[in-house]
């Protein structure tokens, strides 16, 4: 899917279509290196584009909708920063204040170009926006916290006060208002315009950031811990009487995804629904016809896409119903075409009478000596009797996922397979050093006996682990975990899918052993039994307003309780099955199992209470 986007978008994103008359909707800008991958573990750098894939996919994309940008000249950015700041940024280590972390000098200048461009991509919208009165989006940008003589905050120039001072020197002289919904405060821009009365900055955000002095501004500090009704509530007190006020002849909007729950460095708690009812509510009180730029903003973690595929879905067809492709919530094409590997390799003739089974006993794992590899008194000598380990390894190196380990500072990496315990076999890279350390570790086998007539690839072991870690406040340990993880659960599952298709096999089957495991592996997989899948809802209803570590911790310590009778509603882990094949994903989709789901659902009242 991912070649075939590119390709769609090398073919779309050629000079400026035509004007606005010939189709309505917005325009969307966007360039191939806003893709920039950086040591920052919640920094998704493929957000824009997974946002662009799915309205793709939703065919909701026109010829014209996609623009590419030039980077933003210094030339230009010397009208709005200071001479000695930009001076400043070519010196080594410049940047580690602004960024936190450090970037050698080539990562450094990189990372100048990535922001240069994603400015020129907030001017390239407001030109569009001013020249058809309508929406333009730039699928990046919004780097409020960047001030005229400093950076901060991921923030290195200021796109939107360019935008603005360049929209000035057009000769536009209405008054401009800049909606600021960013988790954060827009601290930066309100410095910018701060003596400037026809800029309004309006900004609600969890904590106020240096002086909120400003000639036209509009400072909403809500703490921390806010859920949709406070957030909604705050919007609806302030920004119709700004709106009214200002009568802005032009909207800047950054829609920042960080207000989100699951916003792995946000402290609010907004459902995305919530975050939908604010968007909604910030586009409908524009005056007719007044344009309007849309920048992404904040948003971290694996799930921040999601916000904006569904705003910017609604925005495009009024409908923002998350259909979300398997491609798009794992990485699933990338690994298909690294497949060679998984090809089921050519067997000898004693091999492939092995791998052929007939029914099995009742007490074997669903497993022959076959199934094991275990001919008789011979060693298994291929992982799940199919994969030597040099395939094995080949495959991990292709994919990237060791280089991604040694850029961690692993080194002496090692790729380990045990294939004579009959619960599966065992496969795990390990880190060779002073002390041989386990970083994967994971055990499968092939499962025929759990649903006669289908065969699933089973999960019974999956650990990763940063074992070389040092502790931040920012990436607290989940119920169950010794080490924290390394951001690579979404590619061991996609390659496992990928295998399944490889094998033929119907699909993942696995038991989760804590409720925030559970929760990660939706909308992937679900309950094998439907009534099973009806209670696990009613937990996630229950919990919606926490984070997904702070509801293991209130399940774990017993917070849940049964409306109904009074007691507490224990966690039990259930098998799950992620569906591949086409008649596992008609179980799931059945109306049988689907009503069966409801009816569960229906009849399990849970809520929290505090611990005893």
């Amino acid at each position: 899917m991912w070649k075939r986007l590119t390709g769609w978008v090398r073919d779309h994103l050629g000079e400026p279509m035509g004007p606005t008359r010939f189709f309505r909707g917005p325009r969307f800008v966007i360039h191939k290196r806003y893709l920039l991958d950086l040591p920052f573990r919640q920094y998704d750098a493929r957000r824009p584009f997974r946002i662009l894939a799915y309205l793709e996919r939703r065919k909701l994309l026109r010829r014209g909708f996609l623009r590419r940008p030039r980077p933003a000249s210094l030339r230009r950015l010397q009208k709005i920063h200071d001479a000695d700041y930009l001076r400043s940024l070519e010196a080594p280590g410049a940047l580690e204040s602004i960024v936190g972390f450090p970037l050698d000098l080539s990562d450094q200048d990189k990372f100048l170009c990535f922001q240069r461009l994603m400015c020129g991509g907030t001017v390239d919208a407001m030109r569009n926006a001013a020249a058809h009165r309508g929406v333009a989006v730039n699928l990046g940008g919004g780097f409020h916290h960047a001030a005229p003589g400093a950076g901060s905050g991921f923030c290195v120039f200021n796109d939107v006060a360019l935008a603005i001072r360049l929209l000035r020197e057009r000769g536009f002289n209405s008054s401009i208002l800049v909606i600021d919904l960013d988790l954060h405060d827009g601290d930066g821009t309100r410095k910018f315009f701060a003596n400037d009365p026809t800029v309004h900055t309006f900004s609600i955000h969890n904590r106020t950031l240096g002086s909120s002095r400003a000639i036209a501004s509009t400072c909403v500090e809500l703490g921390t811990d806010v859920d949709d009704e406070q957030y909604l509530a705050a919007l609806r007190d302030h920004l119709p009487r700004v709106m009214a006020e200002v009568a802005p002849g032009f909207v800047f909007y950054l829609a920042g995804s960080d207000p989100a729950v699951e916003d792995e460095l946000g402290d609010w708690r907004i459902s995305l629904q919530g975050m939908l009812d604010r968007d909604r509510f910030v586009m409908k009180q524009l005056p007719p016809r007044t344009p309007c730029v849309i920048l992404l903003a904040g948003g971290y973690g694996s799930q921040a896409w999601r916000h904006g595929a569904a705003f910017l879905s609604w925005l495009l067809s009024g409908n923002a119903v998350l259909d979300v492709p398997l491609e798009l919530e794992l990485p699933v094409d990338h690994y298909r075409r690294l497949t060679r590997w998984m090809k089921v390799p050519h067997l000898l003739p004693e091999e492939k009478d092995s791998t052929e089974q007939g029914p099995s006993s009742e007490n074997d794992w669903g497993l022959s000596d076959g199934d094991l590899g275990m001919d008789g008194a011979r060693r298994p000598q291929r992982f799940l009797g199919l994969f030597s380990r040099h395939a094995i390894e080949l495959a991990l190196e292709e994919s990237g996922v060791l280089n991604r380990l040694r850029r961690r500072g692993y080194r002496g990496l090692r790729v380990a397979l045990e294939m004579t315990d009959p619960s599966g076999d065992l496969l795990r890279i390990l880190s060779i050093g002073e002390s041989s350390r386990v970083l994967v570790e994971i055990r499968l086998r092939i499962d025929r006996s759990t649903d006669p007539g289908r065969t699933w690839l089973a999960v019974e072991w999956l650990l990763i682990q940063d074992v070389g870690y040092s502790y931040e406040m920012s990436r607290p340990l989940l119920p169950g975990q010794r080490y924290p993880g390394m951001g690579l659960l979404r590619d061991a599952t996609a390659m496992l899918i990928v295998l399944c298709e490889r094998l033929e096999l119907d699909g993942l089957l696995f038991t989760p052993s804590h409720f925030h495991l559970a929760n990660l592996a939706r909308p992937l997989a679900q309950a094998r039994v439907p009534q099973e899948e009806g209670r696990f809802q009613a937990v996630q209803h229950a919990v919606r307003n926490l984070r997904s570590r702070e509801a293991a911790e209130a399940i774990e310590a017993g917070c849940l309780r049964d409306t109904i009778s009074g007691q507490p509603f224990p966690w039990e882990p259930v098998p799950l099955i992620a569906p591949v094949s086409r008649r596992a994903h008609a179980h799931f989709l059945s109306q049988d199992y689907r009503s069966a789901v409801a009816r569960a659902r229906a009849e399990c009242e849970l809520e929290l209470v505090d611990p005893i």
